[in-house]
């Protein structure tokens, strides 16, 4: 079996992979669980080529970091191989995104299943709310529209918080019915606090933004959801900057080029970056990026501060 997991949700990206690992034995896990480096390839591929050993439940091979354009014609030589894997044998492979132009993405989807795992955007608070009500629907949890709807626009895209939060529900009200009321206070908002802190970095109010930002991680924000919110919306007030430098006019122009769903969005994010240089959108967003990448390489939380304090001087 091959499959393709892709996209930048990184917590659901990794619970797939958990969900792949439950099927093997647990007494040979060691033995028949193995991740490996893209760069890797040639050793990810010798090794799902050999058979699972033990009970024979399987082999998970897993293939991480993959960008598919550091496959060469060597790469799609290597690749070939995989038609011999081992019926018992899963290979995966994991990316942000995959360019379905190239030959390696067009064979690699020929032979296995596709996983779309990206995250909702934070500002498409109807679709992360339909998400929500789905997995209430899965749970046996029954939350009015409105608490559901309160819950999109406060959780916002991160899916971790959104399980972890519905799980909490669902033992709070023991098979009951919960008021809104209840559900203010046992689920904070901390979406609109991270806007609120990108929009505090942008204006340089450093001592707005690090306020904010110890509230969030007071109530025990996950830092890289508070840095995913922040990415997100840099991204989005650069992609309008350089539309505007680049002579684009009409809104709804704007909102197709820099991928935005609602174009009536595209009128307050132009008043938002009309006194901002697309160079300080830019090097704030590089910022951000190696801060993202330090946090998911294990740094700890505290180096937001640092990151914040350097993007609001950029902007100062």
């Amino acid at each position: 079996m091959i499959s393709l997991l892709v996209g930048d949700d990184v917590y659901a990206i990794n619970k797939k992979l958990s969900e792949f690992k439950r099927s093997l034995d647990p007494a040979w896990i060691n033995f028949n669980y193995h991740r490996f480096n893209a760069s890797a390839l040639e050793d990810a591929i010798d090794c799902a080529l050999t058979c699972a050993l033990g009970s024979g439940k399987g082999k998970l091979v897993v293939v991480e970091e993959c960008n598919f354009k550091q496959f060469t014609e060597e790469g799609l030589k290597i690749l070939q191989l995989i038609s011999q894997v081992p019926k018992g044998t899963h290979l995966v492979f994991v990316a942000s995104g995959i360019d379905k132009r190239l030959k390696v993405a067009k064979f690699l989807l020929s032979q296995g299943k596709l996983f779309g795992l990206d995250l909702i955007p934070p500002w498409r608070t109807d679709l992360i709310a339909k998400s929500i009500g789905s997995q209430c629907r899965e749970m046996g949890l029954w939350l009015d529209r409105n608490i559901i709807e309160y819950l999109a626009g406060a959780i916002g895209n991160d899916s971790a918080r959104v399980e972890a939060e519905l799980y909490k529900l669902a033992s709070y009200n023991n098979g009951g019915k919960l008021s809104i009321e209840e559900v203010l206070a046992l689920v904070p908002s901390t979406t609109q606090n991270s806007l609120q802190l990108a929009s505090a970095i942008r204006q340089s109010n450093a001592t707005k933004a690090v306020n904010l930002l110890q509230e969030l991680l007071e109530k025990e924000t996950f830092p890289l959801a508070i840095c995913a919110t922040l990415i997100t919306q840099f991204r989005t007030w650069m992609w309008v900057k350089a539309a505007l430098v680049g002579g684009v006019k009409q809104d709804a122009e704007i909102a197709k080029i820099c991928q935005i769903a609602n174009p009536k969005r595209v009128y307050f994010l132009k008043q938002e970056v009309s006194g901002v240089g697309l160079k300080s959108l830019i090097e704030a967003m590089s910022i951000l990026l190696e801060l993202e990448v330090a946090l998911k390489g294990g740094r700890k939380g505290d180096l937001m501060l640092t990151g914040i304090l350097a993007i609001a001087r950029v902007f100062g």
